[in-house]
């Protein structure tokens, strides 16, 4: 059991206790953030860092942060980053979508689902746009699009 701050970036953890004060527990208790919630860390800076959680990516101060403890989960999707962030040539499967209405509602029309896998075609040379091959199509996606489409990387 560690601290989330500690945590290695991007790998999905499971939390086990919160080490808060009343006002505060109260406050994560209605984000959705329980003992047992999956969690990953996204970044960490100085005073504060972002974790992403059910469909929503929290900011939240290091002091806080010190106080959720998390343990590490045995699977194979125990790794979560954006899509623009997949290598050419890798295969992930889409495990959550950001982005709100129009954004969201355009990218599972293009058939972006929770599930579906993907195939990181190619990356233009200055990184935008990316081509991604998806239920037998490709797919061209500007990187900021792209960042919102949440995946874990298949193994083998």
């Amino acid at each position: 059991m560690l601290p989330i701050s500690q945590a290695e970036p991007n790998k999905v953890y499971v939390i086990t206790e919160l080490r808060v004060d009343s006002n505060i527990m109260k406050h994560l208790q209605d984000l959705g953030m329980l003992p047992g919630t999956k969690v990953a860390l996204l970044s960490l800076a100085k005073d504060n860092g972002i974790v992403l959680m059910h469909n929503h990516r929290l900011a939240l101060d290091v002091n806080v942060l010190n106080k959720i403890r998390v343990s590490e989960i045995d699977n194979n999707e125990a790794t979560w980053y954006p899509l623009s962030d997949l290598p050419v040539g890798e295969l992930a499967m889409v495990v959550d979508l950001h982005g709100e209405g129009a954004i969201k509602r355009r990218l599972m029309d293009m058939g972006i689902t929770k599930g579906t896998r993907v195939l990181m075609r190619k990356v233009a040379p200055l990184g935008d746009p990316v081509e991604i091959h998806l239920r037998g199509y490709e797919l061209t996606l500007r990187k900021e699009e792209a960042q919102d489409v949440i995946i874990s990387p298949i193994v083998g």
